[in-house]
């Protein structure tokens, strides 16, 4: 009886530590309409719910290794989309999820002039 009640104290202390441990990151997933590359970064356009879509501008610079940015290319079925982790309640990095295919139609090119000057910010602003 006591090694019976030992072990079930065991596994709850277990499980309760393993209950407990949350990450500090808040992620939120966002469907990808289209992906624009540009020299300075990528134009992404995204549904915000319902039919309307927004944009943002990513800055190539973030595509660094243990940079703000990563960019996941493959051929998944629910490709293009995007993760943007919250640490803290602020923008902390993002995973950018493409179609290896740059032929397809969720792959764009900017023009230099419509992209230019658009990725300076070093925040992440998204409209929900």
């Amino acid at each position: 009886m006591k090694r019976a009640t030992l072990i079930a104290l065991l596994v709850a202390i277990v499980a309760c530590a393993i209950a407990s441990e949350t990450s500090a990151f808040y992620p939120v997933r966002l469907d990808v309409v289209k992906v624009y590359s540009h020299a300075d970064g990528y134009r992404v356009i995204y549904r915000k719910g319902g039919a309307s879509v927004a944009d943002v501008y990513i800055p190539a610079r973030w595509f660094v290794s243990g940079g703000k940015a990563e960019l996941v290319r493959g051929n998944d079925p629910s490709y293009p989309y995007m993760t943007v982790f919250y640490k803290n309640g602020s923008f902390d990095h993002l995973r950018l999820y493409v179609l290896a295919d740059q032929n397809d139609s969720t792959w764009g090119l900017l023009s230099p002039a419509d992209g230019a000057g658009k990725f300076n910010s070093d925040d992440l602003k998204l409209d929900f």
